[in-house]
C-alpha cells in the first residue's frame, strides 16, 4: 500500500501515533535497511553514468588542441561503440544495459556538438538537440527504462523551447512553421500540445504491459513542460496585448488547462495536474495584474502579496480535500 492508502486509513479509523505506528509495520511501508542500500547503489550507479558522459566531454574540449580531428572523433565514438556494445551483452531489462544505453544517448549529444564545433555546420544550437532527440529514441526504447526517457523528453524540450525563444528563423522546425507567420505565444503552442500528448500517452499506458515503462512520474513529468509553455504563451499575450500575440496563445492554453483538468477529475487517481494548472493560472492572474492595473509599486506589491496568499491558500486546501477524497476511495476500494 502506498502512502495515500496509509493515510486514509488512518484518518478513516482514527487511529492514535501507536496505531499509526503498527499499521505501518504491519503494511511493511518503511524502507528496510537494504532497501536504502539498494536505492544508494542505483544512485551512485547513475552518477557514475552521468559522470563518465561529462569526462568524456570535458576531455576532447580541454584537450581541443592536442587532439586531431580524428582522435575527438574516435574518442567519441569509441566510448559510443563501446556502450552499445555493452548493452548488446547485457540487454535491458538487466541494469547494465539500461545503464549502458543511457550513456549512449548522452554520448549521441555530445557527437552532435562535436560535429558541429569541428566543422561549423551553421546549424542553429535547437537543431543540435532536435537531432539528438531524434536519433536517441532508438536507444530510449531500447533501453526500456523510464529514466532514460526521461532524458529523452529533457532534451526534445530543449529543443522545442530554444526554437520558440530564439525564433531563428532556420532549420527543419523552421521550414514546418513558417508559412504562417506565428508570433512567439503561437509557437509556444507546439511544445504545449506536444507535451500533452506525452502526459497523454503515458495515461494509456498505465493499463497495459508498458505500464512499468511510463511511471507517474514520468507523465507528470512532461506535463510540467506542458504547462509550463502554456503559461508563458498566455502570458506573453496578456503583456503585450492579444492584437499584437494573437489570441489563440490564451485560449489554447485555457483550452487545454480546461482539458487536462476534466480528465483528471474523472480519473481521480493524482492532483499533480490540477495543481501544475492552478500554479500556472496563478502566474497568469499575477501577470494580468502587473500588466492591466496601472499600480505603482507599493500598491502593486501589496496586490501581488495578497493575490498570491489568497489564491495559493485556496488552491492547497482544494487540494488536500481532494487527495484525501480520493485516497479514501482508493482505501475502499
Amino acid at each position: 500500500m502506498d502512502r495515500r492508502v496509509l493515510d486514509a486509513l488512518a484518518a478513516h479509523h482514527g487511529l492514535t501515533a501507536d496505531g499509526v505506528e503498527r499499521m505501518v509495520e504491519l503494511a511493511v511501508a518503511r524502507p528496510s535497511r537494504a532497501d536504502l542500500q539498494g536505492f544508494g547503489v542505483r544512485v551512485l550507479h547513475l552518477a557514475g553514468v552521468l559522470s563518465l558522459a561529462a569526462g568524456v566531454v570535458f576531455f576532447v574540449a580541454a584537450n581541443w588542441s592536442a587532439l586531431a580531428v580524428f582522435g575527438r572523433f574516435a574518442l567519441v565514438e569509441a566510448v559510443l561503440v563501446g556502450a552499445v556494445a555493452l548493452a548488446l551483452w547485457r540487454p535491458p531489462p538487466q541494469a547494465v544495459g539500461r545503464y549502458a544505453l543511457l550513456l549512449a544517448f548522452i554520448v549521441t549529444g555530445a557527437l552532435f556538438a562535436l560535429y558541429g564545433q569541428t566543422y561549423q555546420t551553421g546549424a542553429d544550437v535547437y537543431e543540435l538537440f532536435l537531432n539528438w532527440a531524434l536519433l536517441g529514441v532508438v536507444f530510449a526504447v531500447a533501453a526500456q527504462w523510464s529514466v532514460v526517457w526521461a532524458a529523452w523528453v529533457l532534451v526534445l524540450n530543449v529543443a522545442l523551447w530554444l526554437f520558440c525563444g530564439a525564433r531563428p528563423e532556420a532549420g527543419a522546425l523552421w521550414v514546418l512553421f513558417s508559412p504562417w507567420s506565428l508570433t512567439t505565444s503561437q509557437l509556444l503552442l507546439v511544445p504545449l500540445l506536444v507535451n500533452v500528448c506525452l502526459w497523454a500517452v503515458g495515461l494509456l499506458l498505465e493499463r497495459t504491459d508498458a505500464a512499468r515503462f511510463a511511471p507517474r512520474w514520468l507523465g507528470r513529468f512532461a506535463l510540467a513542460w506542458a504547462v509550463a509553455a502554456g503559461t508563458w504563451a498566455a502570458v506573453i499575450v496578456v503583456v503585450r496585448g492579444a492584437s499584437a500575440e494573437g489570441a489563440a496563445g490564451l485560449a489554447v492554453p485555457l483550452l487545454v488547462f480546461l482539458g487536462v483538468g476534466f480528465v483528471t477529475l474523472r480519473r481521480r487517481a493524482d492532483v499533480f495536474p490540477l495543481a501544475a494548472i492552478e500554479g500556472g493560472l496563478i502566474a497568469l492572474g499575477a501577470a494580468w495584474i502587473i500588466e492591466a492595473w496601472g499600480l505603482d509599486e507599493i500598491g502593486l506589491f501589496f496586490v501581488l502579496a495578497a493575490w498570491l496568499i489568497v489564491t495559493s491558500t485556496l488552491s492547497g486546501r482544494y487540494l488536500m480535500r481532494l487527495v484525501r477524497a480520493w485516497g479514501g476511495q482508493e482505501a475502499s476500494a
